[in-house]
């Protein structure tokens, strides 16, 4: 890992800060225990340093209890100043148009007024140049494709929820449901955004059932936002985040064991590319290799992992090779 500088030590320190008051402050011990779980190695004397050193410079304050607990103080304004140099910009403007051009239209009007505002603070022949080398990009929308979006207005209240901790009402119109249920009104409470190959997802808390739920974006419409807020939880300490396959995969299953044996055809692909955090190549002899997962079932890998036919030799569970063999059975059954 690079190493962190003192300055962006006590940002990342202060951002874990936001919102904290008297009453919900944080320990130095507290901030150690949090960096280590998000695995940034820091010690426990530069926090308190750090700590000490953003009363001054970023208004921080702590209460008068044993150990000391720091918030923001509600008086003070942060101006950031941004450094960054041709490289981190080139990143910036291609992050920006990315989502542009693969991702839902919503962040279209953002991304170009975020370049327009990033060209407008620069040096002429820095924003020259760097106007230049965008004819030099090109994002394709790979085989996830770029998803049909009609619903720009409703899904900014949705991300404007997401930040403000708002509950929404909306119609969330599924193609696996009868318009009955697409008709009726829902009340969610927009934990979390996620965003697969462009594809936007959003995690909810249904407040009928109180059980958590994920949604595709595009499918949200006529949404409202409420003045109610709620408050958010740790909900990923139980959901099975690390589960998830291109978007597919329930929030609260199990992991499942995959293990295909297959040539080197395939084995290629996934050397290649990775599917899942958990995916694992092994060369087992001269042309046979061997692909394992640990992720939720879903059938979106059975559809990639059918489409590779003959090369594959082997698949377990047993429930994943049934289902992948019932399409190889109807393709037959169809051409023949």
């Amino acid at each position: 890992m690079s190493k962190i500088t003192k300055t962006r030590w006590q940002e990342i320190f202060y951002q874990l800060l936001k919102g904290h008051d008297i009453e919900s402050g944080l320990t130095a011990t507290e901030i150690h225990q949090q960096m280590e779980s998000e695995g940034l190695d820091v010690d426990l004397r530069t926090i308190r340093r750090d700590l000490t050193e953003l009363t001054t410079t970023h208004g921080l304050s702590s209460n008068e209890s044993r150990p000391e607990r720091y918030f923001p103080s509600k008086n003070y304004s942060l101006k950031y100043e941004l450094h960054l140099n041709e490289n981190t910009l080139q990143v910036l403007l291609i992050a920006l148009n990315n989502l542009k051009f693969t991702s839902h239209d919503y962040f279209k009007s953002f991304a170009t007024e975020t370049e327009t505002a990033i060209f407008e603070s620069l040096d002429p022949k820095v924003a020259n140049d760097l106007r230049k080398s965008k004819d030099k990009y090109y994002f394709d929308f790979s085989t996830a494709g770029k998803p049909i979006s009609s619903n720009s207005k409703d899904f900014e209240k949705v991300m404007v929820a997401i930040r403000e901790n708002k509950i929404i009402t909306c119609n969330n119109n599924s193609p696996y449901h009868d318009d009955e249920y697409n008709q009726r009104r829902r009340r969610f409470a927009p934990y979390m955004f996620i965003l697969t190959s462009g594809i936007p997802y959003i995690i909810v808390e249904d407040q009928d059932d109180r059980q958590f739920k994920k949604l595709r974006a595009t499918r949200i419409s006529d949404v409202r936002l409420s003045k109610k807020s709620f408050e958010p939880i740790h909900f990923k300490d139980y959901l099975h985040l690390e589960n998830f396959v291109g978007g597919w995969g329930g929030l609260q299953e199990e992991t499942t064991s995959i293990k295909i044996i297959c040539d080197g055809f395939m084995a290629t692909y996934f050397k290649e590319r990775t599917i899942h955090n958990s995916q694992e190549v092994m060369k087992l002899s001269e042309d046979k290799f061997q692909l394992t997962f640990n992720c939720s079932h879903s059938y979106e890998l059975v559809r990639l992992f059918s489409s590779f036919g003959g090369h594959v030799k082997s698949v377990e569970p047993l429930s994943l090779y049934s289902q992948i063999k019932e399409i190889w059975q109807s393709g037959l059954k169809k051409t023949a």
